[in-house]
């Protein structure tokens, strides 16, 4: 029988972490799937150890040897260019697994073909298991509550991220430009986005993260790396937005949804105004019949003086602002807020393109 998904892992020392990541994985993972584990030079037991390791009846195990440190990027690249199977997971070595969380990411796959990018749910994107509650039981609930459930986001992130095997074959591996690390799940994502792809996480499937152990053998190189990348990035898609747009009454936030949503999908986040909203996000999403996206929030405003108070509040500055009150446009102009009297998707690609170097009014 063929396995159903390829999982790449790379290792560099640290042989505690990969032990700890086997165990779990062969623990929680029943689908048959193979293991690809990639070691960068680790001089520390960890090639003995996964030299020791021996196909079990749901999982096979392939290990690459190198004989330098590749970095993030280059050894994952080396496992997606090996990989087989119909779904590719890139993961990090310091994960946690639950009961069913391949399961539930290969359903959402078929469930929905234009779902090219997924991650699981995870405390990585802010959910938490709270106190007296154990991974395992937390992992439970979302499974009750929540099996089957998709959600887009804007950009998946790489701790754990699935991959389907046709965007792959029309995009390739990550992009080099980003090596050793850091961004290259980002641009991913909007290479996913441009080939006409959904990106998102399975609500349902959980996995902890042990967030950044393995990036501790960085040292001070880490924000070298970040920043270096971050910069690529921007050159490449253009900044990242936060962007607000304000919709006068609960009737037009549907259209106004479906905008925002379009706006997270090519990597921006959207805080939607409306005024008098007195529904819960997620009854939003449901009452109007749309896949909830992360990349859209909410908040209600009862006149032009709260409006503003909750735009000006943010201490990070917001980079758009879209309202049709000339009030409001004139008081946040004169505060120097790029503003739009209407959603204009050339614009708002101009100024993503051009931001990051200077203060672009449009």
């Amino acid at each position: 029988m063929d396995t159903i998904c390829d999982v790449i892992v790379l290792t560099w020392n640290q042989l505690d972490v990969i032990k700890t990541f086997v165990e779990s994985y062969l623990a929680n993972t029943v689908s048959l799937s193979r293991l690809i584990i990639i070691d960068n030079a680790s001089s520390d037991g960890t090639k003995d150890y996964l030299l020791s390791l021996g196909d079990t009846a749901s999982c096979k195990f392939e290990v690459i040897l190198n004989k330098e440190n590749r970095g993030f990027v280059g050894g994952m690249n080396q496992g997606i260019e090996i990989s087989k199977a119909p779904y590719v997971c890139l993961a990090n070595n310091d994960l946690i697994f639950t009961k069913g969380w391949l399961e539930e990411i290969i359903d959402i796959f078929e469930k929905h073909g234009n779902v090219g990018l997924l991650n699981p749910n995870s405390n990585n994107l802010g959910m938490h298991p709270t106190a007296n509650v154990t991974i395992d039981d937390y992992a439970r609930m979302l499974k009750n509550n929540y099996s089957g459930v998709f959600v887009e986001m804007p950009f998946c992130i790489g701790f754990c991220m699935f991959i389907r095997r046709e965007l792959i074959n029309k995009v390739g591996g990550l992009s080099v430009e980003f090596y050793p690390i850091f961004f290259e799940d980002s641009d991913y994502s909007m290479k996913a986005t441009e080939a006409n792809y959904l990106i998102g996480m399975a609500k349902a499937s959980y996995v902890w993260h042990k967030e950044h152990a393995s990036f501790k053998q960085m040292g001070e190189n880490k924000e070298n790396f970040f920043v270096r990348s971050r910069e690529v990035f921007f050159k490449k898609w253009g900044k990242i937005l936060r962007i607000v747009y304000v919709i006068n009454n609960y009737r037009d936030l549907q259209d106004g949804l479906q905008k925002s949503i379009e706006l997270a999908r090519n990597g921006s986040y959207v805080w939607i105004f409306c005024k008098d909203l007195d529904k819960k996000r997620e009854d939003i999403f449901k009452d109007l019949n749309i896949t909830e996206h992360t990349g859209v929030q909410f908040v209600s405003f009862k006149n032009n003086f709260g409006l503003m108070w909750n735009i000006l509040k943010k201490k990070k500055k917001y980079d758009l602002v879209i309202v049709d009150n000339k009030i409001v446009q004139n008081v946040l102009k004169g505060l120097k807020y790029n503003i739009l009297d209407k959603l204009q998707s050339d614009r708002i690609k101009n100024l993503r393109k051009f931001s990051y170097e200077n203060s672009t009014d449009i």
